[in-house]
């Protein structure tokens, strides 16, 4: 389970559309416990004492804990990896497991803890090195995420989540010459791994390189095959960019895969943004449609017909938008426009002579 771009990224995709916060950049996150361990203990790492010898194994309870993981009761699983370490104490691959589920579940003090624990007994334990450097990155701790990066690094300089994380930490720090030469090794590790080119395009685009960051999408592009998350991704990031054309055409391939309200939306402003109107409010008809309680799709027909002077169906689909989030992120500006709107609505500009 890569944490920043599997789990944030692609989770998130109409970001300045109203429906959530942008996708940042963040590190990645290693894999999840195995859920079909059996009494012989994890199979991910080498489970160690801190003599080098091997542990004993952690036996039901990590067991319990995997397969409770991967069922989403986390609750079950922090109770049987907690069983697990307490067995077992020396053993890295339980404390590693009880790091996941506390960060899963937002203990991030307590998932740092076992992540140190784990590498503590078995320092070459990269899974452990990957979240770590993670937690410490989404935590804005760039001193401490470039820290544990290099010291695993060290020990296997061709680990590319890792090199990922660290160049994400080093451009948080403000390290541009270091953090870009980062980027460009963790590119080469996994050339075709879409969500790296869009996390370097990311971090390119703060630091205002908008051909460059545009020509990493491009090639994240390239490399995303038929994945509709992965398009929408790339085109909210060419969106962000004013990447016009190119924002249309991720989200048609994009569209042509997997139909929804989030895609047509985030469609719809490059397509008002090419000053293709009819084209923007035809997505837009459509997602509010297909997708009714999709609600920044609601807003931004509300906002399209409202510039086209077409106040009463404005006053309708702002009142919808503010129905479905009444806290969310464009509320503020739904509840002023919707007021204006309904101003016009009462009085109508006079007719022309």
């Amino acid at each position: 389970m890569n944490r920043s771009l599997s789990a944030v990224l692609l989770s998130i995709f109409v970001a300045a559309c109203g429906g959530g916060d942008k996708p940042p950049q963040s590190p990645t996150q290693a894999a999840t416990p195995d859920p079909d361990l059996g009494a012989e203990g994890p199979s991910k790492g080498k489970p160690t004492g801190q003599s080098g010898g091997s542990a004993a194994p952690a036996g039901d309870d990590y067991a319990r804990g995997s397969a409770a993981f991967k069922a989403g009761d986390f609750p079950t699983a922090k109770t049987a990896f907690e069983a697990a370490v307490k067995k077992n104490p020396k053993q890295a691959d339980a404390h590693y497991a009880l790091g996941l589920v506390l960060d899963k579940t937002g203990d991030r003090a307590g998932a740092e803890k076992s992540y140190k624990d784990a590498l503590a007994i078995q320092p070459d334990m990269q899974e452990a090195a990957e979240n770590l450097t993670a937690l410490y990155v989404e935590s804005q701790r760039y001193d401490d995420a470039i820290a544990t990066a290099k010291k695993a690094l060290d020990k296997n300089a061709k680990n590319a989540p890792l090199t990922l994380n660290y160049a994400v930490a080093l451009g948080g720090k403000g390290d541009q010459a270091a953090s870009q030469k980062a980027f460009d090794d963790a590119v080469k590790l996994e050339p075709n791994n879409a969500l790296f080119y869009i996390t370097y395009a990311q971090q390119l685009a703060t630091w205002k390189k908008r051909d460059e960051a545009l020509e990493k999408l491009k090639k994240a592009q390239s490399v995303a095959g038929e994945d509709p998350a992965l398009l929408g991704s790339i085109g909210f990031e060419m969106r962000t960019l004013r990447a016009v054309p190119e924002c249309i055409a991720a989200f048609d391939k994009a569209i042509g895969i997997k139909d929804n309200a989030d895609f047509r939306t985030n469609r719809a402003l490059c397509k008002h943004a090419a000053k293709d109107k009819a084209g923007a409010l035809a997505d837009l008809t459509t997602a509010t449609t297909k997708e009714p309680e999709f609600a920044p799709a609601h807003y931004w027909l509300g906002w399209t017909q409202h510039e086209d002077g077409k106040f009463a169906e404005a006053v309708t689909a702002y009142e919808k938008y503010l129905k479905l989030a009444p806290k969310g992120p464009l509320a503020k500006a739904a509840e002023a426009k919707l007021a204006l709107a309904k101003d016009k609505k009462k009085s109508p500009p006079p007719a022309k002579k």
